[in-house]
């Protein structure tokens, strides 16, 4: 079912850009929140936008306020912000620099969760945009990784209490975002394969730029509810999502 509001963070660039442009070539209300301002954006009549750091919670919180206010609903909410913060071994990393991580990757999260359902507003169904990075474990992911095995955690829990709403931590699979440039700047490393099989997929099928991706991504999520318990982590590149 086509819904006809919603709120997605991250807006201003990636996938969070590229599914709230595409949600409004057909037609919905949508609702952005982002640090930067997605300026192409910003003059369409059905798109609401507040700009905060999600990882200030006050300040998020009276965006969302602000965004949400005489909402009598929200058909979908998808959490995209997030960062890759810092690549290498684990053991070298630098505990506050991951800490910084977890706070956009995951605290972030609860803030706008904690804010939305506070407002008694029904929302249907929330995505969070997870990673296959949560699951794999492959060196080097550091805080990244573990921020997202947290968020699919968050995810399960939050689906336990609010068993009106539909969730789902979803692995976008490889998209060619500002984070893949970040990526392809680590030096080559042979303790990196996982690198090597990223950098081998730009510019080909396999890692679509988000526009691209954006209309299949918006029928995957739109078919979550019917394919995967509330609170599940699924990938768009595995069964019961994946089944060709």
């Amino acid at each position: 079912m086509q819904p006809s509001t919603v709120f997605i963070t991250g807006v201003s660039s990636g996938i969070g850009h590229a599914l709230a442009a595409e949600y409004l070539k057909r037609g919905c209300r949508v609702i952005g929140l982002s640090r930067q301002v997605p300026r192409d954006l910003t003059d369409h009549a059905s798109f609401s936008f507040a700009s905060a750091d999600l990882s200030d919670v006050e300040v998020a919180a009276t965006a969302i306020r602000q965004l949400t206010a005489g909402l009598p609903r929200l058909d979908l909410v998808v959490l995209n912000a997030g960062v890759l913060g810092s690549f290498g071994d684990i053991g070298d990393a630098d505990v506050q620099e991951m800490k910084r991580v977890m706070d956009v990757n995951l605290w972030a999260n609860k803030t706008v969760l904690d804010t939305l359902f506070a407002l008694q507003v029904p929302i249907s169904q929330i995505v969070t945009m997870s990673s296959g990075a949560a699951v794999n474990g492959n060196r080097g992911w550091r805080g990244y990784a573990i921020s997202k095995a947290a968020l699919n955690m968050l995810t399960m829990l939050y689906a336990t209490e609010h068993s009106g709403t539909h969730f789902c931590a979803l692995a976008p699979g490889l998209v060619d975002t500002p984070m893949q440039d970040q990526l392809a700047a680590v030096p080559r490393d042979e303790r990196y394969p996982s690198l090597d099989v990223i950098r081998s997929k730009r510019e080909t099928a396999e890692m679509p730029k988000p526009s691209k991706l954006a209309a299949h991504l918006i029928e995957v999520i739109a078919g979550l509810p019917d394919l995967v318990a509330s609170g599940e982590f699924a990938d768009i590149r595995k069964p019961p999502i994946a089944t060709g």
